[in-house]
This record gives C-alpha cells, structure tokens and sequence, in this order.
C-alpha cells in the first residue's frame, strides 16, 4: 500500500469503501466500525471523517456500489428476451442470485436505518427507482395498468420478491414449505401477473 501522503481524497474514499464493502461481506453490518475499516486501509480512525461526514454516510455510499452492481444482471435479463412475462421473470431471478450470492450487501441495503430525523439521500432513492423503473415496461405489457396502479404492481411484485429472499437468507423457508427459492420466485411472478391480467379482463371474459 503506498505511504499515507499519497494517497488522494479520491483514493481514500475507494480505499474507505473497498474496505467496508469486505468488512460488511466478512460481518455483516454488525462487524462495520471506524476503527475496522482504519485497520483495514492503515489509517486513523479520525481520517475516515476528514472524507464521510460519519459512519451512516460511508455506508451509504457501499449501498449505492451495490445496488449498482445489482441493477447489471437484473438489466441483463430484461434485455435478453422481448416476452414481457420472461423479462419479469428473469429480473427476479437475477435479484433472488444476488441476494443469495451476496447476502450481507444485500441486507446492508434494507437494514441500514438512519436517525429518525435523517432523510435518506436522493442517490440512494434513485437506485431504488431505478431497480424498479426495470420492471415498469413489461408490466404494463403484461397487465395494461398505467399511473398508480401500475406503480402499485411494481411495488408489489418486488415486496414479493423481495420477501422470498428474507426468508430464504433468514433460513425460514420451512415455514412455508421449505420450496427452493427460484421455484418460490417463479411461482410468485407467475401468478401475480396471471392475477393483474384477469383482473384486467372484461367481467364477461373471466
């Protein structure tokens, strides 16, 4: 590693990041402290605030790299077939492989709380609309709901998703059955929007 007097603000903040990603990865977010990331890269634990305003926000910026790293596959998927009901299917695929293959980032996502008086930053939100600006497209295609319904759809097709993988990474899948995870994930999808679709269907068609 080079002396500390050569390393930029930039580079301190990569190094920063780099080391409280691993740290999250090793731990989880109990085992994330200024003190081991300073141990991590070298420094004092003081230098970590001349580059974050404090811990929350370094955290902050981890979650932003992963929800950048988890919006690849889950792009990907979307890209690969022009059948709507398979591009949400393989979207949510692509998110239940990221969770399982990284579940501490993953979870550092969601479970890092702010002070209560503390508003989230728009770079966070953003990836976040982002993830879900993904599934947007094909289901409008799939359902034709628009506005706030299709925005409660998304919303609720990820909260699905999304609770498939706290129950696979919290080892609680017995409880409703102990099925593997993709089956889980493709049997949510595929109902919910066979759901939205006959919802949408005229009286006489159901």
């Amino acid at each position: 590693m080079a002396r500390r007097s050569e390393h930029t603000r930039e580079q301190l903040r990569d190094l920063m990041l780099e080391a409280a990603e691993q740290l999250i990865v090793d731990k989880g977010l109990a085992g994330l402290s200024a003190r081991a990331i300073a141990r991590q890269i070298g420094y004092t634990p003081g230098t970590i605030y001349l580059v974050f305003a404090n811990l929350d926000e370094l955290i902050l910026h981890v979650n932003a790299r992963t929800l950048d790293r988890l919006r690849v596959p889950m792009q990907a998927a979307v890209a690969a077939t022009d059948d709507p009901e398979q591009q949400l299917l393989g979207a949510a695929r692509a998110y239940a492989d990221f969770a399982r293959s990284h579940p501490n980032l993953w979870r550092a996502c969601f479970e890092h709380r702010l002070p209560e008086d503390v508003a989230g930053p728009d770079f966070i939100d953003a990836r976040i609309a982002q993830l879900v600006e993904l599934i947007m497209a094909p289901l409008a295609r799939v359902s034709g709901a628009e506005g706030a319904a299709l925005d409660a759809a998304a919303q609720s097709l990820w909260s699905g998703v999304h609770g498939v993988c706290i129950l696979t990474l919290t080892g609680k899948l017995h409880m409703v059955g102990g099925q593997a995870t993709e089956h889980l994930t493709d049997d949510l999808v595929t109902h919910y929007l066979a759901g939205l679709v006959m919802r949408a269907a005229p009286a006489d068609a159901r």
